[in-house]
């Protein structure tokens, strides 16, 4: 009963190890890059001003619970 329960667990193991490096094998289709120069199109972005800005400020407190020893 137990080695029946063990091979079923090693199948499942081996069969979900193959369909998770198949999917993981889809997703690597560029090399890591440094600079964002690669990934944006020539002209397809453009910084008039050095600023941020913010449209909305929420700021949210909520008080930590004193831990008593």
């Amino acid at each position: 009963m137990l080695t029946s329960i063990l091979i079923a667990l090693g199948v499942a193991l081996v069969i979900s190890a193959i369909i998770m490096f198949s999917i993981r094998s889809k997703l690597k289709s560029v090399k890591t890059q440094r600079t964002a120069c690669n990934y944006e199109r020539a002209g397809s972005f453009g910084l008039n001003k050095q600023k941020d800005l913010f449209l909305f400020r929420n700021i949210v407190r909520i008080p930590l619970p004193k831990v008593r020893r």
